[in-house]
């Protein structure tokens, strides 16, 4: 269950740092100006890590 969150986590955060992957998954169906996309990039980021530790945190108890 944990590994699931995890690999969430990761995929979400591959999204925010990797220019070709969001390019491909975002940037095609939602056209935003530069400063919208650093935030969303930004939130993507805080989320990743949100989950990630989550999924440790779960794999902890």
């Amino acid at each position: 269950m944990y590994w699931i969150v995890i690999l969430i986590g990761i995929i979400i955060l591959s999204l925010s740092l990797s220019n070709p992957f969001y390019r491909l998954l975002i940037k095609k169906k939602i056209k935003l100006n530069i400063i919208l996309e650093i935030i969303l990039r930004f939130i993507l980021f805080l989320l990743a890590f949100i989950i990630i530790f989550l999924g440790l945190y779960l794999e902890s108890i």
